[in-house]
């Protein structure tokens, strides 16, 4: 719902152009622009993390502009959780003397070291110092998506979460044509899943995990209200765009993405059935028409698996990181041990974790994350760290709870239902990957937490002037 004439008014008379609707609506647009053009892959030396980084350094001074600061004072809870989440790493590069920095777990034998070299001095906590400001600023795109968000009405809110289809529609086309075309002509990234529709992304399981997101947030779109006709075009237009989604995520071969694809079609359809656009199938015709749906989704796939060959082939394909975890798993938890609980630095897991790697799970690959993100954590933040996710988990389980039990029949909470289906789906694939380290998926659960918050408060209600 749009902010009324007399608010704009108010608005455009003291502001102008800036801090209307509008503006608020172009700064979220360039910013997602920027981060589905570069922010599909997680490593440092990948040359798209300046563009995308810089684009959300500029979106954080323009939400703020003209330092209206009202919807922050409206979240405080919000802006400490994110204030928090930036200050930890900052923490860590501070600079320790080397009396206490010896004694900090796990950094004996660095300080050993530091003594046979004649290096003593003070030293922040991190071991990677130069990767723990890499982390702090890869923090900032996520950060900066909140906050255009934040300064979005219900609509803005809304149009974003279109823009997320649209970006995921994009990537599902580019990966199809990735596949048609021979080489690394149309990928985006050096390092990159070989042979799958990555799409947008640098990784097939990122690709994917993306692809079932679009899931809830296509049945977020149809209108509730309107005519009939309206809601048909629309189901007609998404459709499609369902079917394409799926056919791709089964291209990528990511067994991952088959477990998301379930969870966002459950995702889709609890949002439809909350909304009231989802009745139980009681007549002949219903039922054929589902009949039909599992029909053209089955067949769709088929044609799948005849148009790539190899599409068995991926699923089959040995991945270090998924087919060795139970081996690595005694690893990790010795890592995060040897460091809690102060933690080692964000970004020094591929530095410090060659340290504990058994024997037994050497090969040319290596881990470069961990692949389970609260181990993660608990490697470079430790207890700090820890806590912030049992807050996070804790004000999660809370909205979801809300989201899900009141008003299960209110058109206007398709979208906070999509957002709690999203970012189930993204905390899920974290447990085995790292989706949340790439930029675009980063910022994807951004705004679905940010949904989740405003979900009780008005969708009418415009950005504060």
């Amino acid at each position: 719902m749009s902010a009324s004439p007399a608010r704009a008014l108010a608005g455009s008379r003291k502001y102008g152009v800036v801090g209307s609707s509008r503006y608020r609506m172009a700064v979220a647009g360039f910013l997602l622009q920027a981060v589905a053009l570069f922010g599909g892959a997680s490593r440092i030396d990948e040359a798209a993390q300046l563009p995308v980084r810089l684009a959300a350094i500029m979106a954080i001074a323009a939400s703020l502009w003209p330092l209206d600061f009202g919807r922050l004072r409206a979240n405080p809870r919000l802006v400490l959780f994110a204030a928090a989440c930036l200050a930890l790493p900052l923490l860590q590069l501070l600079p320790l003397p080397p009396t206490l920095w010896d004694r900090l777990p796990g950094h004996r034998i660095y300080s050993e070291i530091a003594t046979a070299t004649a290096t003593v001095g003070w030293r922040p906590l991190s071991l990677t110092p130069d990767l723990t400001v890499n982390a702090l600023l890869a923090l900032m795109v996520p950060a900066a998506a909140a906050l255009a968000m934040l300064y979005l009405d219900g609509d803005g809110r809304k149009a974003a979460a279109a823009a997320f289809v649209l970006a995921a529609f994009a990537s599902a086309l580019l990966g199809l044509a990735q596949l048609a075309v021979p080489g690394d002509a149309l990928r985006l990234y050096r390092h990159t899943s070989e042979n799958a529709p990555v799409g947008l992304f640098a990784n097939r399981n990122h690709q994917a995990a993306l692809l079932a997101c679009a899931l809830p947030l296509c049945a977020a779109l149809i209108p509730a209200a309107g005519s009939t006709r309206a809601r048909m075009v629309m189901f007609g237009f998404l459709a499609p765009a369902v079917l394409a989604l799926t056919a791709v995520l089964a291209l990528t071969g990511s067994r991952m993405g088959v477990l998301l694809w379930s969870g966002g079609m459950l995702g889709a359809v609890w949002t439809l059935r909350a909304r009231g656009l989802l009745p139980r199938p009681t007549g002949r015709m219903a039922v054929l028409g589902w009949s039909a749906c599992a029909a053209a989704i089955a067949g769709l796939l088929v044609a799948a698996a005849l148009f790539d060959h190899e599409i068995l082939a991926r699923f089959r394909y040995q991945d270090i990181a998924a087919d060795t975890r139970w081996a690595t798993l005694p690893a990790l938890l010795e890592t995060a041990r040897a460091f809690f609980p102060t933690g080692a630095g964000f970004g020094s897991f591929a530095s410090i974790y060659p340290r504990f790697e058994p024997d037994a799970v050497l090969s040319t690959i290596y881990l470069n994350q961990a692949h389970d993100e609260p181990l993660q954590l608990a490697i470079e933040g430790g207890a700090p760290a820890l806590i912030l996710l049992v807050l996070f988990g804790g004000w999660w389980v809370r909205r979801a709870a809300s989201i899900a039990w009141h008003g299960r029949q209110a058109p206007q909470r398709g979208l906070p239902r999509a957002a709690v289906a999203v970012t189930a789906l993204l905390m899920l694939s974290s447990l085995v990957d790292y989706p949340l380290r790439t930029p675009l998926l980063a910022s994807l659960f951004a705004v679905c937490c940010v949904e989740m918050a405003l979900a009780d408060r008005g969708r009418g209600r415009p950005a504060s002037h």
